[in-house]
């Protein structure tokens, strides 16, 4: 024997879990959760946030779940998505969440984001929102095999309407 007691199995889970929740814990703050943390029975994602609008990020698509929402707060559930496969040198291995509103000048002014999503990855972005029309983007650049890869450019954006 190597001095150590035997653990089995099933406690070793629970150990490992609740090491998880106490590192979670102390970190504190951040919304952002795996797919590995948010797993329930059959391998499917829990659901989203009571009342937030779903935001399946992957290459090269945005897609709410809705393309509008009242005034007020909003709730997004930015999502990088699982449902994709990333090819060689084809890049989006990080997706990230930016909504941006259209202001009467039709500039673009950035309201709030979500940076750094890794496939599976999922983090809930709350924002008061006023009546008007809104992007909803992912504006990775990243370089990848000598090629610049904007994934703006490549489609990863949405509108959305927000109605008074």
């Amino acid at each position: 024997m190597n001095g150590w007691p035997a653990i089995r199995p099933g406690r070793a889970l629970a150990i490992l879990a609740a090491a998880a929740a106490v590192l979670a814990a102390a970190c504190g703050g951040d919304d952002t959760v795996s797919t590995a943390d948010h797993m329930a029975g059959g391998g499917m994602m829990a659901s989203q946030p009571a009342g937030s609008i779903r935001v399946g990020l992957r290459n090269w698509a945005v897609v709410p779940e809705v393309a509008s929402a009242p005034a007020g707060k909003v709730t997004f559930w930015a999502v990088h998505d699982m449902e994709h496969m990333h090819g060689q040198n084809e890049g989006g291995a990080v997706h990230d969440l930016q909504v941006m509103k259209k202001l009467p000048s039709g500039e673009m002014e950035l309201i709030g984001q979500v940076q750094g999503l890794k496939m599976g990855e999922a983090k809930a972005l709350t924002l008061e929102l006023q009546p008007g029309e809104y992007e909803l983007s992912c504006n990775v650049v990243e370089e990848v095999g000598g090629t610049t890869i904007s994934h703006y450019t490549k489609g990863m954006v949405a509108s959305f309407t927000v109605t008074g």
